[in-house]
């Protein structure tokens, strides 16, 4: 039988790894969308629209601090997963 605490701990690091799953899609995703700005000459927009994904980031990374250090940790992993994720699949497709 699960413990209230330990149930906590699954939800915590479950919610954690979702969102960090997907702002880290959102986040690297969108970084093909700033290179095309770049290389056609929108460096105004493109420029915006970093700050937007690093401020969009760090945001989340900040609501899931104050949630708890599990949902931090596990939001991070998920970040990271989506990065691999996201460029293996994108250096497969050369």
């Amino acid at each position: 039988m699960m413990t209230t605490l330990t149930l906590g701990f699954a939800a915590q690091a479950a919610f954690g790894f979702v969102a960090g799953l997907i702002v880290g899609v959102a986040y690297f995703a969108s970084l093909w969308w700033n290179t095309r700005l770049f290389t056609t000459g929108s460096s105004g927009r493109a420029i915006a629209l970093q700050f937007g994904r690093i401020a969009a980031a760090v945001a989340v990374l900040i609501l899931l601090a104050r949630l708890s250090l599990v949902t931090l940790l596990f939001g991070a992993f998920g970040f990271l997963i989506a990065r691999f994720s996201l460029l293996w699949g994108l250096g497969a497709q050369r």
